[in-house]
């Protein structure tokens, strides 16, 4: 019966592929890059003017720094490519019934600053809207880190929503889904958890990255296998120019980075290494002893031509330390993902294809030097190809992916029985969207996705919807709409009891009898933009997540294979404010929500009165504020970051017992094991915590060639002992880092 359904799908999504509307029409596809060094510009407006300076099209570059233009009649246009900040580029065409022209245009940076008048976009940080959120190497920048340069880790931790249990554990819950509930891509390659045991840290330096496409909620069609958030990046391609690279070192981080050409604007090399030094330098500064230790390796070879575009990623993380060092428990895990894309756009072709091929691996770990009690594993290879074609004047957006995974997983805790699994699967996904503009007023961008998984019968039905209406046919003012629907065929499950450890078992919902997790998002929000200097949008969700999979409460803290299924709603607002007229920056933002699970009593297996137990899960943070400003005087940047942070709930401990396995461990020999026995679930909740971060940097010219950034500042100014957690073990309570010193050096060549 599965293969019939399966056999459906692949028939469509072939004939999807195979779709080419024929057009006597001609059409334009401009990639843009930076003269200087070659790597694209994103947001570039690409404009067809007729022989009256009309405009007959026009478009704006994606990420890639490619855009098409379509439907264009055979005659004579000017093409003008125009980007703030860099010279206009302008070229008479000449096109013919049915052509494609192709073009790699390269701009240079312009002399004098355009007319303010004639430029609207904003100058400040990241464009949100409906959930989605873009983000700009500089955007991270903004953040004290200590470390050299900024870090995807402490911006993201910033935002409205974003949820960590404290500093140490490298999780993100987003508007109330759970870590394992993100998709995150890097370069199209799903990558599990890059995301250091240090949660100051991620596996990409702002000198990496090329943006990030990051989504709260409300994500569209081309994303699949996730119900909760996306975090979508992209690599930044090494320098097509020269050789550049730089070095350098704080008491918590060491790192290094090289970038160049192999051959001249066609072959370049990007290659990014980081070490923590934290276990070494953190007692001597703080008076405590931080037992964690992490490095990562980033590099990207990329290839070009003047009709397509290759590239190759590799990445790699190691994590090991301890949460809490009294526990003499060791957390431990890796990431593995190599992959290629291409980007095809010739005039040979009807329509451009992306392609993608890749493999990752994730492990973690958890138990003693002696002793490793807890094991998990993925191993994933995947397939995606996209196309894009446009009907009339609007794009259509549709492709496949195909994911073969295996899973693997060990229990092997002391006075408990083993358990262990293994199960592969493949899984295989659909999409389409159309983007359609009536007006300039409106952009309306339905979508649907649909996903088949060998071992269930039926494939899902997930539509998506995203409107954005401007009221004045600019992007002054902006209410942006989004809603769908999302399933999810992998369990990650932890137990939310135990804040001393972020140790995950993967399982894929491989048999009939498992429910698939799947949520419904609601988003609404409006955004207003006065000037180029200052923004403000606010943003109002609901998330109704079904199927979620929790760890049963037994009386004493331990992780079992078999979960029970609960439903949770999440609903809340945020408003978020951004101020940019250098040398002044400031950003503030506020988020309030709500989460709540219910399950029923017998399967959670709790010991409270009733047939359903409501209950506000470990990550419900009820109020967040950030605030984040820098100043530029005398060649020195001061940058501060204040957050505030409601209390988590907990579980209180009831009491103690001893454990002892009769008939298979002798009393006399072994005395038993220490259990917790726990109060109601998370019945109350930890204190508020708060901190101020504060940096300042200056960068010195010591050659032409040659410039150092030294950069000097405080996490946690005032010193305040904010709440980690509670140990139910140790009987301590573990806080968040103390007062945390630095001084970072960064010496950089071209």
């Amino acid at each position: 019966m599965a293969k019939t359904p399966l056999n459906l799908l692949l028939l469509f999504s072939f004939a999807l592929l195979a779709f080419t509307p024929l057009s006597d029409e001609a059409q334009i596809r401009i990639i843009v890059n930076a003269a200087e060094d070659g790597t694209p510009l994103p947001g570039a407006n690409v404009i067809v003017l007729d022989q009256q300076d009309e405009i007959v099209t026009a478009g704006s570059t994606n990420r890639d720094g490619y855009v098409q233009l379509t439907h264009i009649p055979a005659g004579d246009y000017t093409l003008e490519v125009r980007f703030l900040g860099y010279e206009t580029y302008e070229e008479e065409l000449t096109l013919r019934a049915g052509q494609n022209l192709v073009r790699r245009v390269s701009l240079t940076k312009a002399v004098e600053e355009l007319d303010e008048v004639v430029v609207e976009a904003f100058e400040g940080g990241a464009y949100r809207q409906a959930g989605r959120q873009t983000v700009s190497p500089a955007d991270l920048g903004r953040v004290p880190t200590p470390g050299p340069g900024g870090d995807l880790a402490m911006y993201l931790q910033s935002l409205p929503g974003i949820t960590t249990a404290g500093d140490r554990g490298g999780e993100l819950f987003v508007r109330g889904g759970t870590p394992s509930q993100n998709i995150i891509l890097v370069d199209h390659i799903p990558v599990t958890q890059p995301f250091h045991i240090s949660s100051l840290f991620s596996a990409f330096p702002a000198s990496v990255i090329h943006d990030v496409e990051f989504y709260a909620g409300g994500f569209g069609a081309e994303y699949t296998g996730g119900v909760s958030s996306v975090l979508d990046i992209t690599m930044r391609q090494g320098n097509m120019k020269e050789v550049s690279g730089e070095a350098a070192v704080s008491p918590y981080l060491a790192s290094a980075l090289v970038e160049g050409p192999l051959e001249t604007d066609r072959q370049s090399l990007l290659v990014s290494a980081r070490r923590s030094l934290i276990d070494r330098f953190s007692e001597p500064l703080t008076g405590e002893e931080v037992p964690v230790d992490f490095y990562d390796l980033n590099l990207r070879y990329t290839y070009q031509l003047p009709n397509f575009t290759c590239s190759a990623t590799a990445l790699h993380t190691y994590d090991e330390g301890q949460i809490n060092p009294l526990r003499e428990t060791t957390l431990s895990w890796s990431n593995t993902a190599l992959g290629g894309r291409c980007l095809l756009f010739g005039a040979a072709l009807d329509h451009p294809f992306d392609v993608s091929i890749g493999y990752s691996r994730f492990t973690n770990s958890e138990g003693t030097p002696a002793h490793t009690e807890r094991r998990s594993e993925i191993n994933l290879i995947h397939f995606r190809m996209d196309r894009q074609y446009n009907l009339t004047e609007h794009p259509i957006h549709y492709g496949l992916r195909w994911d073969l995974a295996r899973y693997n997983a060990e229990l092997d805790e002391r006075f408990f029985d083993f358990e262990d699994f293994e199960s592969r699967i493949a899984n295989f996904r659909a999409f389409g969207a159309l983007e359609w503009e009536p007006s300039d007023r409106f952009t309306i961008i339905p979508g649907l996705t649909s996903q088949f998984t060998t071992g269930k019968f039926a494939p899902t039905f997930e539509p998506r919807f995203r409107m954005m209406f401007r009221p004045d046919g600019s992007e002054r003012r902006e209410f942006s709409i989004a809603a769908g629907r999302y399933y999810q065929m992998v369990e990650g499950i932890s137990d939310e009891r135990d804040a001393g450890t972020v140790f995950n078992i993967w399982k894929p919902m491989d048999t009939i009898s498992d429910p698939e997790p799947w949520a419904l998002h609601g988003i609404i929000g409006y955004r207003r933009q006065l000037g180029r200097r200052f923004e403000a949008t606010v943003e109002g969700y609901l998330k109704n997540h079904r199927n979620i999979p929790v760890s049963k409460w037994t009386p004493e803290a331990r992780l079992e294979l078999e979960t029970a299924f609960a439903d949770g709603i999440t609903y809340g607002a945020d408003i978020r404010m951004e101020y940019n007229r250098r040398p002044f920056y400031l950003l503030l933002g506020y988020d309030w929500s709500v989460v709540i699970y219910e399950a029923a009593t017998d399967d959670l297996g709790a010991w409270v009165a009733g047939d359903l137990f409501r209950y506000h899960p470990a990550h419900d943070q009820r109020h967040q504020v950030n605030a984040i400003t820098s100043y530029d005087i005398g060649g020195y940047t001061a940058s501060l970051r204040w957050e505030l942070q409601t209390g988590l709930p907990y579980t209180r401990i009831r009491g103690n017992d001893v454990a002892i396995p009769i008939p298979n461990e002798n009393p006399s020999v072994f005395p038993g094991t220490v259990v917790t026995i726990f109060d109601e679930p998370f019945g109350a909740r930890l204190p508020a915590t708060h901190r101020l971060d504060v940096s300042v940097e200056r960068t010195f010219e010591l050659s032409p060639r040659v410039s150092l950034l030294a950069d000097a500042g405080v996490i946690n100014l005032y010193n305040r002992n904010n709440i980690f957690y509670y140990d139910s073990r140790t009987f301590q309570r573990m806080d968040q880092m103390p007062l945390l010193p630095y001084v970072a050096l960064t010496a950089t060549f071209n």
